[in-house]
């Protein structure tokens, strides 16, 4: 009964729009890097930095900071080891890091947040207590996730096609750089952010977040022709879907063992979620820009995407069983 209620009231509506962005492309073929700057310029940095400006981060944020890293760096030597079992040369490694290392928690992970702590069990007398230690938690992985998906990320997608000094030149023309660094100057020297005339523009662009991100998914799905019986791909499908939701489970416990209070109940769901949201969109979009295997980045990020309807009702299902 949970797990279908899950599937209807979490998963269905977003990929619903997935669908509608599906369906509008086919009929009207809508360009898809439009959309995907439209996001990356005004939609993403605007949620960044309404979120951080008006958000208090709890006193075990350096705690969840660090299980993040260690995530990500526990993906970075799963992608090693799976690099030399299947012989990968330079390129595909690091396509094979970046598809492990950063997932779509911006545009699939907010959007179920969202939904997961706005239904029951977390409905409390018509109210969403829940929701808002939730998406501090999300925040704090959404944030480490962008700025590392675009330093780290990109360096690795433009490793060997790009100098370190131009690397770095293209890292600084990210504005998730610059809106990150503003947010915290607002708030270390306590500056009035909404008394700028651009609030009300980045509050609205910020809202816009999940229908415009799950939009353009679909209509990448609608342009991308995903070959399902690549082997490489399926070997990420199954590690993201099956292996690292595992690594996160671990984590949580041991995290809670070594720190208690590191995680409540809520924050664990958060990040099992976390640990097995589909790969970035922007993983691709970077290999496409470097030139470094991007079919490769490409199918996966599809594949993980189109599978996540199910894959994800699990993890979620198994989230409410454990710490509900």
């Amino acid at each position: 009964m949970v797990f279908l209620f899950i599937l209807e009231h979490t998963m269905l509506p977003l990929f619903t729009l997935v669908l509608i962005g599906y369906l509008v492309d086919r009929r009207f073929h809508i360009t898809v890097t439009t959309l995907s700057k439209f996001l990356f310029y005004l939609v993403v940095p605007s949620f960044i930095f309404t979120n951080i400006y008006t958000t208090s981060f709890p006193s075990n944020s350096i705690n969840i900071i660090a299980c993040i890293a260690i995530f990500m760096i526990i993906c970075f030597t799963i992608a090693n080891i799976i690099s030399k079992w299947r012989h990968y040369d330079a390129g595909m490694t690091e396509s094979c890091r970046n598809a492990l290392m950063f997932n779509n928690t911006g545009n699939l992970g907010v959007a179920l947040i969202i939904l997961v702590f706005s239904h029951e069990p977390f409905v409390v007398n018509g109210q969403t207590p829940y929701l808002a230690e939730a998406m501090v938690i999300q925040i704090i992985i959404f944030v480490i996730q962008s700025v590392g998906l675009n330093t780290l990320g990109l360096y690795q997608a433009g490793r060997g096609r790009l100098s370190a000094r131009d690397t770095i030149k293209v890292i600084f023309q990210m504005p998730i750089i610059y809106v990150f660094v503003a947010a915290v100057l607002c708030r270390t020297f306590s500056l009035d952010a909404k008394a700028f005339y651009f609030w009300p523009i980045m509050e609205m662009a910020a809202k816009a977040i999940t229908p415009v991100a799950m939009f353009t998914i679909g209509v990448q799905l609608s342009q991308t022709k995903i070959n399902w019986f690549d082997k490489e791909v399926w070997i990420v499908s199954f590690l993201k879907f099956f292996i690292l939701p595992l690594v996160g489970l671990a984590m949580i416990y041991g995290a809670n063992a070594l720190v208690p209070g590191t995680f409540t109940a809520v924050g664990a769901i958060v990040f099992l979620i976390y640990c097995s949201i589909p790969t970035a969109v922007n993983t691709a979009m970077y290999a496409l820009e470097f030139d470094n295997n991007p079919d490769y980045a490409t199918q996966v990020v599809m594949n993980t995407t189109a599978l996540s309807a199910i894959s994800m009702t699990i993890v979620i299902f198994v989230g409410h069983l454990l710490f509900v």
